[in-house]
């Protein structure tokens, strides 16, 4: 299929997204590490001894912040680079330097001394100052990029859709900015972290979402599907962002942190962020579907598990009464449609930015792993929400307590740990692939020759 939606005839640019690339992977790795624990702490009669409930919170809040924040926006660090012009290339490589510094002070943090952990949704912290400047930094990266980066580069479907990622992703900081300065916030309320993320932390699913479609029209092309016309498929991309017009309304009608303002915001979420990405699903599953033979591919394999997952964790979501584990199938289906998306696009990104080309073989066994064991994942969850059992917490505390009838429960966790152990095993294989496709590396960052934008 062509290449010609993405750019890769400037090396300098392609190395620049390499590094950003490696940073993704990077933050991968590490939330995979740490869901490999969480998945055993809440999967009955796995009771590692030398792991409590405050380690369960520190790997919590790294699982989450590497896997949702880092990871994710680092990949769209690459995107946004391929489509960013030579003479700004200098400000990507500064972005890049304090992204990694972030990371590197956000580690320094979670292994340092005991800090008091704060499970804020969307971006949990350690309330340390060190932990603290490592999101500081990368933020800062991600804001030096967005700006450089957004309203320039080449003009294809794809750069009008990441560009309005890109208007995401700074709306998010601004929301950011407008909330740390904002004088009816107290630092020392034990709701301030999650007063302080609530609209930035509902803003960046909107970018997310947005990068998911890019990935998903890369990911149909390469299945053969035959598309909608550009104009269509900007105009989605454009109602898709629209809706972030409501953020200025909410800040200029509600307070941070009041009832109001976090009803506003899990509004425009709830009834903005989804329609667009389901419309265009569905259209996709559709003409997939009346190219049976192309289902085997790897990247109609991909969609096909992408759109499947994202569908089932809006369903979830639409059953949440009480803060339980409905409400981490909810957001499991939604990164996970999302993290397969880029998993799929990464495999079509690695050849044409200097590494080898993976098996189609193995690609398609990990990307059924990943759909199969993250769908098995939310079956458990939602069980298990059904059932009310809470989340936040290990699963063994909750059964010890309530030993009693609590047989549904134990099934539903069960199919949880079996489908986070065959998700978790499939992003290991991911990672494999994908180090065994940089190895060996000739010279510097990603420096082989590029592969014409017209190879597949």
């Amino acid at each position: 299929m062509s290449g010609a939606e993405f750019s890769f005839d400037c090396r300098a640019r392609s190395r620049l997204a390499g590094g950003w690339l490696l940073l993704a992977f990077l933050a991968m790795g590490i939330s995979t590490l740490f869901a490999f624990l969480l998945v055993m702490l809440r999967t009955p009669f796995i009771n590692p001894g030398w792991i409590d409930d405050r380690f369960f919170t520190h790997a919590l809040v790294l699982h989450v912040d590497f896997a949702v924040i880092i990871w994710f926006l680092s990949f769209a660090g690459v995107l946004w680079s391929l489509f960013s012009r030579s003479r700004w290339l200098q400000a990507g490589w500064l972005a890049l330097l304090f992204a990694f510094a972030g990371v590197g002070m956000i580690l320094a943090a979670a292994f340092g001394s005991q800090s008091e952990v704060m499970l804020s949704n969307y971006i949990p912290v350690l309330k340390t100052p060190l932990f603290l400047a490592g999101l500081v930094s990368f933020g800062a990266g991600m804001l030096v990029l967005v700006l450089t980066s957004v309203g320039r580069g080449k003009r294809t479907v794809s750069s009008f859709g990441c560009h309005c990622a890109g208007i995401a992703v700074l709306t998010a900081l601004l929301v950011l900015l407008w909330t740390v300065f904002s004088p009816v916030l107290d630092s020392s309320n034990a709701h301030y972290f999650e007063d302080l993320f609530w609209g930035t932390g509902h803003v960046l699913q909107f970018s997310y979402m947005l990068l998911m479609l890019v990935a998903w029209l890369q990911l149909a092309r390469l299945a053969g599907i035959r598309l909608p016309q550009d104009g269509l498929l900007r105009g989605l991309f454009l109602l898709a962002v629209i809706p972030l017009v409501s953020v200025l309304f909410i800040h200029l009608q509600f307070l941070p942190g009041s009832a109001a303002y976090r009803h506003a915001y899990t509004e425009l979420m709830r009834y903005g962020s989804w329609p667009v990405a389901m419309l265009l699903g569905g259209i996709l599953l559709f003409r997939l579907r009346q190219r049976l033979a192309n289902t085997n591919t790897w990247a109609g394999l991909a969609l096909f598990f992408s759109v499947v997952l994202f569908a089932v964790g809006l369903f979830a979501g639409t059953l949440i009464r009480a803060d339980n584990v409905l409400v981490t199938a909810h957001y499991h289906g939604t990164v996970g449609a999302v993290t397969l998306s880029f998993m799929g696009l990464s495999y079509y990104l690695l050849p044409r930015l200097g590494a080898n080309t993976p098996a189609a073989g193995p690609v398609r066994v990990q990307i059924g792993m990943y759909g199969s064991g993250m769908l098995l994942l939310i079956a458990g969850l939602f069980w298990s929400g059904l059932h009310d059992v809470p989340r936040k917490t290990p699963g063994a505390e909750h059964l010890s307590n309530n030993i009693a009838g609590n047989g549904a429960e134990i099934f539903g966790m069960l199919l949880m740990g079996m489908g986070g152990l065959i998700g978790l095993s499939a992003t290991i294989l991911f990672l494999f692939l994908a180090a065994r496709s940089l190895w060996p590396v000739q010279q510097t960052l990603f420096q082989r020759r590029v592969d014409q934008p017209g190879s597949s």
